[in-house]
């Protein structure tokens, strides 16, 4: 991590608060559906520590397709809904409600929700008492991406919404360099906090019966990709490098975890290719830990990435990974160590890294040296603790 510390106190900083009653945190997104930001929220609130902090999440467009989670978690869920466009009194609503269910500080996620929830984060201090609650909410911004860097609007809204935030949390190096070089946010809000998954969930398995769970051949080399069908995933890339892998292993066998917009383009696509039967769209999946032993290698052909979550379980299950050299990704695995990097937009250079990974003599043992660094450097209780202690600072600020 270049020498970056996971979490970096601001020079000065305030000890950690001490609470008489848990502190109410209102985690602010668009919504819950089916993506890395939306797992990153659910793991925090499972692994959030109640005696300190109470969550809630508000979702400004609806509840989405993992909401029902929350029940199961204990966390309540209230949608004040964003009218189409910019919608100036979003803000006022969120205001009024954060001052009603007294919400101490607010945790928002991704541009929209930054840039609303800090304008009612700050609505809300020049409405408050200072002795009745402390003198309203204050703010913690989890940048997940590098959220469209040479986009002069959006990089002026997250500059506006940065001077409304407290702490801004880079899930990379990359995302922070952004922050600092693009967005120049003040070097002393900026904090790094890798994201983190559940290493005793998300581990090396049974290869034939996760295949046979898939319903995919028993035999061969399996190629395994999780992630949303939609375009900065960049799968009709890895479609055109499977089909050049099959040219040399007419055993390789290629499984596409999720779903999204692009489906009926992608399965045209994998049609003309010539690979009908030696691709698999297996749709969402509830069950990805217990399907990722089925794959040989990982494959990620990203455009653009944060931190990739799914890049993080599969070396947790114990995977060597072929992935593009953007965002994050190079954070995770170890060139040539623990998978290889190749250049996004080019598959015959993927294709190229696919079947040397094939032929390694090491190949399993790449993947359990990479989920040995999984283990060091992105575990759940680690990410969950940062937060907390990040929390801690800015309340107690």
């Amino acid at each position: 991590m270049n020498g970056v510390p996971e979490v970096q106190p601001a020079p000065g900083a305030a000890p950690r608060a001490r609470q008489d009653r848990p502190v109410k945190v209102a985690h602010v997104v668009l919504a819950l559906n089916v993506g890395g930001l939306e797992r990153v929220v659910l793991r925090l609130l499972e692994r959030m520590e109640r005696g300190r902090f109470t969550p809630v999440v508000c979702a400004l467009q609806e509840p989405g397709a993992l909401a029902d989670e929350l029940e199961r978690l204990g966390v309540p869920l209230v949608v004040v809904a964003r009218k189409p466009g910019l919608d100036p009194g979003l803000s006022v609503r969120l205001a009024s409600w954060l001052r009603r269910e007294g919400v101490r500080l607010v945790h928002t996620h991704n541009p929209g929700p930054h840039l609303y929830g800090a304008l009612a984060a700050a609505l809300a201090r020049a409405a408050s008492l200072p002795a009745r609650d402390g003198g309203g909410p204050r703010v913690v911004h989890t940048k997940h991406g590098r959220n469209y860097p040479t986009d002069k609007r959006k990089v002026l809204v997250n500059r506006v919404a940065t001077a409304l935030t407290d702490r801004v949390v880079a899930v990379s190096d990359d995302a922070r360099a952004v922050a600092l070089e693009v967005e120049r946010v003040d070097p002393a809000k900026v904090v790094t906090i890798l994201n983190g998954v559940d290493t005793e969930v998300f581990r090396p398995g049974d290869a034939v019966a996760a295949r046979s769970r898939l319903g995919v051949p028993a035999a061969g080399y399996h190629v395994g990709c999780v992630a949303r069908l939609s375009p900065e995933k960049d799968h009709a890339t890895l479609l055109a490098a499977f089909a050049r892998l099959r040219e040399v292993r007419p055993d390789a066998h290629l499984t596409l975890i999720g779903d999204g917009q692009l489906r009926p383009a992608l399965e045209q696509q994998a049609s003309r290719l010539g690979l009908v039967g030696a691709v698999t769209f297996a749709g969402t999946r509830g069950d990805v830990a217990e399907l990722l032993p089925a794959f040989d290698v990982f494959a990620l052909a990203s455009l653009t990435e944060g931190i990739s979550l799914t890049l993080i379980e599969a070396a947790a299950a114990g995977l060597p990974i072929v992935a593009t050299r953007v965002g994050g990704n190079p954070e995770i695995l170890r060139e040539g160590e623990t998978g290889l990097l190749v250049p996004p937009a080019a598959p015959e250079t993927l294709a190229a890294a696919l079947e040397a990974v094939a032929v390694r003599d090491d190949r399993a043992e790449m993947g359990l040296r990479g989920r040995a660094r999984v283990v060091e450097r992105f575990g759940i209780d680690r990410m969950a603790r940062a937060y907390e202690d990040l929390y801690d600072e800015v309340l107690g600020g």
